[in-house]
């Protein structure tokens, strides 16, 4: 639900706060909104103003620009856009000498919006913020937008939009905030940019801008971020960036900058965090020791020879040089780091002793994460103070490839070396987050309450029941790696001090970091004060606003610290069940004249209201019917009321819980014809939303076959979002790549099988084609004879379809989505989605099967250990010893051959997923004699001659795919299987 505040405020920093007029929320509000005019009714207000009619067609223009699924913008009639009640998302405020009412801000958040940004918003002269963020708009940004002198906030990110960046909107020059970023937006940073000198934040990441960075931007006195990650931008690097007095983050990781470093970067006092990952940088590793702010630095994967930094700042938490060309000894300074907790030189030619790290304040707090990745150099010394930190908790050192160190012949010891020579551990690959529980103590909280607040006291614990405010947030680039209690203790107090509550007030949970990214989501719980069992209206609006408004950054001790910008992400009042509520809107100013008449008037207004109200409310929920919005077709899909869900799943126990997601929570259902199924249920805050929902229904409810997933059916009904599958009682591929479960080469490659010929469905038979977007081992599921079944549509787009010509475009333009690890990096930097970008993610998958790795390990990434592997000649070294007895080389050669081809950085080096199913089929006959011996044949087979033609080739219907049904069989059809150890 969305939330329209009282506030208004012009300027993010200013303490002023100006009335606006805006609409009532809900039939709550409605009530007492009618009180207030009753009991105003003797007194005498001023005429109400009017809606600036230009405004209100530049907004009408807008709406006619969109597709609106949700119907966020269905109250957009008339022309009072003001009100009130004032249109959804609509902010005004009055002009006093002319009583007109002039929209300040638009805030369209989330409304899942797909259409344009139109010219006509040039005419909202007034406008003080534009939040359409993570939306589907596409098209360009109109030059037009360069009119709105007074704007702010300029938020159009988490879109579509394509083209340049319009010279013109170097007009805005009160902006505070610029952010256009994940989009895919193309061409060069104008220079005009520079004119934006109150701008504190430049976020221009994940497009595909390209050209050199303006010098220009050095005139941006005010600047603190620059963030311009995942573009094509190239050098040099401006050396009069350095004189940005206030400078804190330069961000440019992934772009073929190919250049050197500056030498005046590095000398940039107020710099906390310099990030140039991927970049081509060329020339020697830069000396830091002038940065005595800094506490982050990543040049990993370029081309810097020489030695590490000698000098670097004694507040350093993140430090990674990997994948250079770097030669000599790490610097002893670096083994006594207080605040490190991610040091990571691997794979280069570093020599010597191994540092004797230990000493630092790090390595003695249990809760501090610390990794040292020093794998794959050429180090030679050891010592005993080095070998007892590793045995502290949360204490990680690293030196797998490092001959002298490590194997039969290395000088650690045996013991030792199981720690330090395995290479990155799993749960760390993965990537580390800390929930933050209630604080402990002696105090017993009713068991009713499922938001207990605490509050400590002179050791003394008070507890009772509140609703808090729930608020979502990202950190787009914080400098720490891990977010450890430490630190999750820190953020709690900062965002406290930030919104002027007590440390009590703020709880930090479901915190989670990306591998491979530099994002980290945060849910904050926000409660009342002590005592209070829930905020008031104006209370909550205050909050809100500080969010909404960006405000919590505004101020120097959360813009200058380590956490870094934050994305707001969504904002609601939790309550039981976890269901989204938000407060009524507040009162609306009473604008009648008294008269006895007009009270009686009002008075039979309320009675009808209420009258309203109780009948809405007496309703039989079983009579609310499971809607989808205008032109969402669906066919043999049954719609479920969230009563019959609910009973389905004892009202969602935590006993039918099956998983959980970015999306929300799986349950096991039993439908009142006792079938079983699995209930995917929406989160409040879910990043996925409406899109992927109506996406998944469509797309699901016209494909069937055997190796996908079935949709059953759906629930849009209370404001509950669910999807109804065939349960899986298998549970998920990546749920059985574990070091505790045996699964031989055979059962894999049935799995790997009946994957390819889900993919090749949707690839050739769907009508129209899908690309599916998001392959990944978590979305094959598998059922109790590990058949298996591509899941998850909800990132899923239609293959492109012939023109009027008949002539069929090659890709799909498409902002990047998808699973880090899986996503294919030509998809990655074109934005252009074809077949092959789930053939790509497929041969991750492959990889998954026969190594048992995860996509992404520490700072390592899968295609590329597999590669070095196969070009070492020692293949059979990487198979996954949890598959029992090891496979021939005659059939994982051949497997391990076509996950690389499928993994190739070039979507044509690549092949269909015809050919993938072809020559998985031929393994299959490679290895079927080896497996024959171990099960009865009746159990154990695939037919697939019927599938080729005359000539051999392979026809793909899927009418004729056969099961592979492998089982291990004890003669009575039973699975079997053991579980050891590994």
């Amino acid at each position: 639900m969305g939330r329209r505040d009282m506030m208004a405020n012009p300027d993010p920093q200013s303490n002023t706060e100006k009335m606006s007029l805006r609409g009532g929320g809900g039939r709550g509000g409605v009530a007492a909104r009618l009180v207030f005019i009753l009991l105003m009714a003797t007194f005498s207000v001023p005429a109400m103003a009017v809606s600036d009619p230009t405004e209100t067609a530049a907004l009408l223009a807008f709406k006619s620009a969109q597709i609106d699924p949700g119907g966020k913008l269905s109250a957009w009639n008339g022309n009072d856009p003001c009100g009130p009640p004032a249109w959804a998302g609509i902010y005004c405020e009055v002009d006093t000498t002319t009583k007109v009412s002039h929209v300040i801000e638009i805030r369209a958040m989330n409304y899942n919006l797909r259409g344009t940004l139109v010219p006509h918003l040039g005419n909202l002269t007034r406008l003080l913020r534009l939040n359409v963020i993570n939306n589907g708009l596409t098209g360009q940004i109109p030059p037009a937008l360069g009119k709105l002198g007074n704007l702010i906030l300029f938020l159009v990110n988490n879109n579509e939009l394509t083209g340049e960046i319009p010279p013109e909107l170097g007009n805005l020059t009160s902006l505070i905030r610029f952010q256009i970023d994940v989009n895919r937006l193309s061409g060069s940073i104008p220079p005009q940019l520079g004119n934006l000198t109150r701008v504190n934040h430049l976020h221009m990441n994940n497009n595909s801008l390209s050209g050199a960075i303006p010098a220009d931007l050095a005139r941006l006195r005010n600047l603190n971020h620059l963030i311009l990650d995942h573009n094509k931008v190239s050098g040099p690097l401006p050396e009069v960036l350095s004189t940005v007095p206030q400078l804190t983050i330069i961000q440019l990781d992934y772009n073929p900058i190919n250049a050197g470093l500056p030498l005046s970067w590095t000398q940039i006092p107020s710099l906390i965090k310099l990030s140039l990952r991927n970049c081509s940088i060329t020339g020697t590793a830069p000396e830091l020791g002038a940065m005595s702010n800094l506490t982050f630095v990543d040049m990993s994967d370029n081309g810097l020879t020489g030695g590490l930094p000698s000098n670097i700042s004694s507040k350093m938490i993140t430090l990674a040089f990997s994948n250079n060309q770097l030669v000599g000894n790490v610097p002893p300074q670096y083994a006594t780091l207080d605040a490190i907790q991610n040091l990571d030189l691997s794979n280069n030619k570093l020599n010597g002793s191994v540092p004797t790290f230990g000493t630092g304040a790090s390595f003695n707090n249990d809760s501090q994460m610390v990794v040292i990745d020093l794998q794959n150099n050429l180090f030679t010394g050891w010592n005993v103070q080095t070998q007892e930190a590793v045995t502290r908790p949360n204490k990680k050192v690293w030196l797998t490839g490092n001959p002298s160190m490590c194997g039969s012949n290395g000088i650690i010891p045996a013991p030792t070396q199981l720690s330090v020579c395995q290479g990155s551990n799993s749960v760390l690959q993965q990537g580390v987050s800390y929930g933050s529980d209630a604080p402990k103590g002696t105090a017993v909280c009713p068991s009713s309450c499922e938001y207990p607040a605490l509050l400590v006291e002179a050791n003394n614990l008070t507890c009772w029941c509140a609703t808090p405010i729930t608020v979502q947030i990202r950190l787009k680039s914080p400098s720490f790696t891990y977010f450890d209690p430490g630190y999750l203790t820190y953020f709690q107090g900062l965002a406290a001090r930030a919104l002027s509550i007590s440390t009590y007030q703020v709880r930090a949970s479901n915190t989670t970091r990306t591998p491979g990214l530099f994002s980290q989501d945060i849910t904050l719980l926000i409660f009342p004060p002590a005592k209070s069992a829930s905020f008031n209206e104006s209370a909550y609006d205050a909050v809100y606003l500080q969010f909404a408004s960006w405000r919590v950054s505004a101020g120097e001790e959360w813009s200058f610290s380590i956490v870094g910008p934050y994305d707001f992400l969504d904002f609601f009042i939790a309550t039981a069940g976890s269901s989204k509520k938000g407060l009524s809107t507040g009162a609306v100013v009473g604008i009648v004249v008294g008269a006895v008449a007009l009270a009686a008037a009002l008075a039979a207004l309320f009675t009808f209201a209420l009258l309203r109200r109780r009948s809405a409310y007496s309703r039989d929920p079983k009579q609310a019917l499971p809607l989808l919005p205008p032109g969402v077709n669906i066919k043999g899909v049954k719609g479920f009321t969230f009563a019959e869900l609910a009973k389905a799943t004892d009202n969602f126990s935590s006993d039918h819980e099956l998983g959980q997601g970015g999306y929300g929570k799986v349950y096991k259902g039993v439908l009142a014809d006792g079938g079983l199924v699995a209930i995917k249920r929406a989160q409040e805050g879910s990043m996925q939303g409406a899109t992927q929902f109506y996406t998944e229904i469509e797309l699901l409810s016209r494909v069937h076959h055997r190796n996908l997933v079935q949709l059953l059916g759906f629930c849009n009904d209370r404001g509950e979002q669910m999807l109804v599958y065939e349960f899986m009682a298998g549970g998920t591929l990546r749920d059985h790549l574990t070091p505790t479960e045996i699964m031989d080469f055979g059962r894999r490659m049935h799995i790997a099988l009946g994957t390819a010929r889900g993919i090749l469905y949707l690839h050739t038979e769907a009508d129209p084609p899908i690309f599916h977007r998001d392959i990944k081992a978590s979305n094959i599921l598998l059922d109790e004879r590990y058949n298996a079944k591509v899941a998850d549509f909800g990132l899923s787009k239609l293959a492109p379809i012939p023109d009027l010509n008949g002539a069929t475009p090659e890709h799909v333009s498409t902002i990047v989505k998808g699973t880090p690890g899986y996503l294919d990096p030509e998809y990655f930097l074109t934005q252009k989605l074809t077949d092959k970008t789930d053939v790509y993610s497929f041969g991750v998958v492959l990889l998954e099967i026969i190594t048992g790795m995860f996509p992404i390990a520490y700072g390592k990434n899968i295609v590329r250990e597999v590669n070095r592997a196969m070009e070492e000649g020692d293949i059979m070294s990487i198979a996954d010893p949890q598959m029992g007895s090891n496979p021939s080389k005659q059939g994982l050669e051949p497997l391990l051959k076509l996950a690389l081809a499928c993994c190739q950085n070039e979507s044509e080096a690549r092949p269909s997923m015809v050919e993938i199913v072809r020559e998985l089929e031929d393994i299959w006959r490679i290895i079927k004699p080896t497996l024959m011996s171990k099960v009865d044949s009746d159990t154990f087979s695939i037919d697939m001659e019927h599938l080729r033609g005359s000539h051999g080739q392979m026809q793909p219907s899927s009418s004729s795919f056969q099961d592979a049904s492998y089982i291990m069989s004890d003669g009575k059809g039973d699975l079997r299987g053991s579980i050891n150890p590994r």
